[in-house]
């Protein structure tokens, strides 16, 4: 028990100060890169999906912008980009084009970009789960 205690204590020490510089970073150079992208019209990202419950509708599960979550719906969340902005996403081949209507994934997780179920089965990411999507802004809906 101390050894674990120990352990969890050095990870505490040594990942909070990194976590907390990281995201005052991240929040002061989101801003920034939403910009960028704006202008780019395009950049690769780190790709996960959401919405893998036996339901259609989630019960009270709602995105950020206050629609009722559909995991069926052709959607995602990212952290800074606005909603509306529709984006077609490429993997290995197939796209699609979603909406953004949430906000996320977390910065720890390592992702930029949550695709709904149906956007991800679309994309042939469900198998894997997570990958390198081609993202192309093209407009807001």
């Amino acid at each position: 028990m101390n050894r674990i205690c120990g352990v969890l204590t050095i990870l505490a020490l040594t990942t909070a100060p990194a976590l907390a510089h990281h995201h005052h970073a991240s929040h002061h150079s989101s801003r920034h890169a939403s910009r960028q992208v704006e202008a780019s019209q395009g950049f690769t990202a780190n790709a996960s999906f959401y919405g893998g419950g036996p339901r259609r509708y989630e019960p009270n599960s709602h995105t950020a912008n206050g629609e009722l979550f559909n995991m069926w719906d052709l959607t995602a969340a990212h952290r800074t980009l606005p909603m509306g902005t529709r984006l077609r996403l490429t993997y290995a081949g197939r796209s699609v084009v979603v909406r953004i209507n949430d906000r996320g994934p977390a910065v720890w997780t390592g992702r930029s970009l949550d695709v709904s179920r149906g956007a991800a089965t679309q994309l042939g990411l469900i198998e894997r789960g997570t990958g390198q999507v081609r993202v192309e802004v093209i407009g807001k809906s």
